[in-house]
């Protein structure tokens, strides 16, 4: 059996998001719920904290020491070093039912950014792409719970996952219009296995998944629908995982404790934690945005 080794016992409400600064060796990562940017310093295994007033859906990286945050009342950049937070103007928010949820950047460098009702009500969110000039377009419409962004490796395939519908989706990209089409559902997730919640994807293009209330990740071929791989995880709500460290073999893997009784808390008390796990193949460096700023 292979299993993730604790990193920080965070013991975060929702934890989610991560990536990997390569330049820098730190892992990003958030506490939805708490409002809390998380960073993980791997030389010296520090980890900080920056605490926001709002819920933080997602952080992506844009520029040296600058970040990419979808605060839920909209997208801002933060300078980590300076604590500077400005608001973009960019997919502004004032439904208090709404929040993001989940979002990366393409390989143009292109922000795909998730809504959801805080309540889990079915068709309420919606995929967004924010490019280069700041403009939002609506890409995916009606989704519940949006999750797992990943593009294949020679960059024609986008890979997304709706949570709520059990299955895992392809499109079809086109990397100069930074488009999709062509939607299909490549595989299906047994309820038994969990949700599929943030995914990332390896070298040789096969899907690692991370799965709500399953207590792992599993490794998918996106072809064959197979399972390949599976990595157990001491918290059964386990939220998302991206590749990291100097090789890029490092598995970093995100929980949560949101909805869990006190009796499955004793059960599983690393639920929130931070682990991580070293595996055979490698992932790619993150995709910055690349927005006129």
């Amino acid at each position: 059996m292979q299993k993730a080794s604790l990193i920080y016992d965070a013991k975060a409400t929702l934890g989610e998001g991560p990536f990997w600064d390569y330049e820098s060796e730190q892992l990003f990562w958030v506490d939805i719920d708490a409002g809390v940017l998380h960073c993980h310093y791997d030389k010296t295994k520090e980890n900080t904290q920056w605490f926001l007033d709002e819920m933080i859906g997602a952080v992506v990286p844009s520029g040296k020491e600058t970040l990419i945050l979808a605060l839920e009342s909209g997208i801002a950049r933060f300078n980590y070093k300076t604590r500077k937070l400005m608001p973009l103007g960019i997919l502004e928010n004032s439904d208090q039912n709404l929040r993001f949820n989940d979002g990366k950047c393409d390989p143009n460098g292109n922000l795909w950014i998730g809504t959801m009702h805080k309540n889990l009500k079915p068709g309420y969110g919606n995929l967004f792409k924010v490019d280069h000039e700041l403009k939002e377009t609506l890409q995916i419409k009606n989704t519940s719970i949006s999750n797992g962004m990943a593009w294949s490796p020679d960059k024609t395939k986008f890979y997304y996952i709706d949570t709520a519908v059990y299955e895992v989706w392809q499109f079809d990209f086109d990397v100069v219009k930074a488009e999709i089409s062509n939607r299909k559902a490549i595989f299906k997730i047994p309820e038994s296995y969990g949700g599929a919640d943030g995914m990332t994807i390896d070298r040789e293009g096969m899907l690692w998944v991370a799965h709500w209330g399953g207590g792992c990740v599993r490794r998918w071929n996106p072809e064959s629908g197979k399972v390949l791989e599976k990595i157990e995880v001491d918290a059964p709500h386990v939220t998302s995982c991206c590749f990291g460290g100097k090789d890029l073999k490092t598995l970093y893997i995100t929980t949560a404790r949101s909805g869990m009784s006190e009796k499955g808390l004793n059960s599983y008390p690393l639920s929130g934690g931070l682990f991580c796990h070293t595996t055979d193949v490698g992932g790619f460096k993150v995709n910055s945005f690349k927005g006129n700023l």
